[in-house]
């Protein structure tokens, strides 16, 4: 009779030549397998330039397909590229009838607007054109001074005829509100205030005082063009010339202003 003791170690045979045949069986579908992923992976990084393969945790992907950082911020904003402003200043001439009436000033601009594409945009300007009045001028209207400023809110389309290399040329012109102010000054002595943290202290210079002015607002209107120069950080550095024409009162104002600054 077979005890239990007995028909331990044939059951253990038995179990141990099982599992060699059972694994020797797999052994081949396990190494394909393995052989597959590394090949796959081989494959993926040999397609990918390694100077170009970004960590996964730095970048993903927006609907649209565009790299966008792990921070949710695009690498570049579709408001930037449309994007368009200037500032400078420069001098101003007068022109035609004005040059009896005016002499050589100076001017400062600012602005900023849309671009459509990369030839055409429209800004919004202010400007500023400071003039004086010529001695003889001034001999008639028996006033030792004066001055003329004008203000002026335009809007002004943009085609840049050319873009690219070291240069560029645009085309510009433009309307809107102009306000000119006129001045007659005479040395006197003007009364002011100087403060500190705790007081405030009346003291007297002299200067020249307004005696007599007046102001006009009307519209008006400008035309002119210009050159860039180089490239910086997606802006360029800028000359142009416009003759404005004014709506004034009995004659219309004419000044040729010259400016130079950078615009993007």
């Amino acid at each position: 009779m077979l005890s239990l003791r007995s028909l331990v170690p044939p059951i253990c045979k038995v179990a141990t030549i099982a599992a060699i045949l059972l694994l020797s069986n797999g052994a081949p579908a396990l190494q394909a397998q393995v052989s597959s992923q590394v090949s796959s992976s081989d494959e993926y990084h040999s397609m990918v330039d390694p100077g170009d393969a970004a960590p996964l945790h730095l970048h993903a992907l927006e609907g649209n397909g565009q790299a966008v950082p792990a921070y949710g911020y695009p690498s570049h904003s579709p408001w930037v590229s449309h994007f368009a402003a200037k500032f400078g200043g420069g001098f101003t001439t007068p022109a035609d009838e004005d040059q009896h009436d005016l002499t050589y000033g100076w001017n400062v601009v600012a602005g900023a607007g849309y671009r459509f594409d990369r030839n055409f945009s429209m800004i919004g300007e202010y400007q500023f054109d400071s003039n004086k009045i010529p001695a003889k001028v001034l001999a008639q209207v028996g006033e030792p001074g004066g001055y003329v400023h004008i203000w002026s809110l335009t809007l002004n389309p943009v085609w840049d005829y050319k873009t690219g290399g070291s240069w560029g040329g645009y085309l510009t012109g433009g309307g809107g509100f102009y306000r000119k102010y006129t001045a007659f000054t005479q040395p006197g002595i003007i009364n002011s205030y100087y403060c500190d943290f705790f007081f405030c202290y009346p003291y007297d210079y002299t200067g020249n005082v307004v005696v007599s002015h007046f102001a006009t607002s009307q519209g008006g209107m400008n035309i002119g063009g210009g050159f860039t120069f180089g490239n910086w950080s997606g802006g360029k550095f800028f000359s142009e010339a416009r003759y404005t024409w004014i709506d004034t009162p009995g004659r219309a104002t004419r000044v040729v202003p010259v400016t130079f600054g950078f615009r993007w």
